[in-house]
């Protein structure tokens, strides 16, 4: 059972970190609130299970670090900025499409972040699947993607639901 809590452990977290420095996204609502979740409270219940297996051994020490070090980030980033951050970004208008690979993308997102309102990003992408992707370019200058390369099709998706 511990192997099994430190595999599901250590691949949210690699999940997480890909998530939080802005690289691999999803659109998977559930997913991303399990990752989220995940982080919070399974380095707990690994260093649980981890002191009662291995109390007095190196071992407990060597197993222990990567929980701990996970927990004392997560306090550090603030668990309200992790629970704003659970909402997935969601497309509301894609811009422009690659015309060598209509995987790639440039598209302006939206997401929720409670009474705050709505974060907004404007962000180049490229789509493993229609619900997993990797974000190329989070810097947008327009003057960029107009060319031979890319077409412009200013096509609404409106994945938010908003009313305008």
């Amino acid at each position: 059972m511990l192997k099994l809590i430190r595999i599901v452990f250590y691949t949210i977290l690699f999940l997480f970190v890909l998530d939080i420095i802005n690289v691999f996204q999803t659109k998977i609502d559930f997913l991303k609130l399990l990752i989220y979740y995940g982080v919070a409270v399974l380095p707990i219940l690994l260093l649980v299970m981890e002191f009662r297996k291995n109390r007095n051994s190196f071992r407990y020490v060597f197993w222990s670090v990567i929980p701990i070090l996970t927990i004392v980030s997560v306090v550090y980033l603030n668990p309200y900025k992790l629970l704003f951050n659970i909402e997935p970004w969601k497309t509301q208008t894609v811009k422009f499409i690659n015309e060598n690979d209509s995987n790639r993308q440039v598209e302006f997102q939206m997401k929720d972040i409670g009474a705050l309102g709505y974060a907004r990003r404007d962000v180049e992408i490229y789509y493993m699947t229609s619900y997993f992707y990797i974000v190329l370019n989070n810097e947008y200058d327009e003057q960029k993607y107009i060319g031979n390369k890319w077409t412009g099709v200013d096509l609404d998706i409106n994945e938010i639901e908003l009313f305008y």
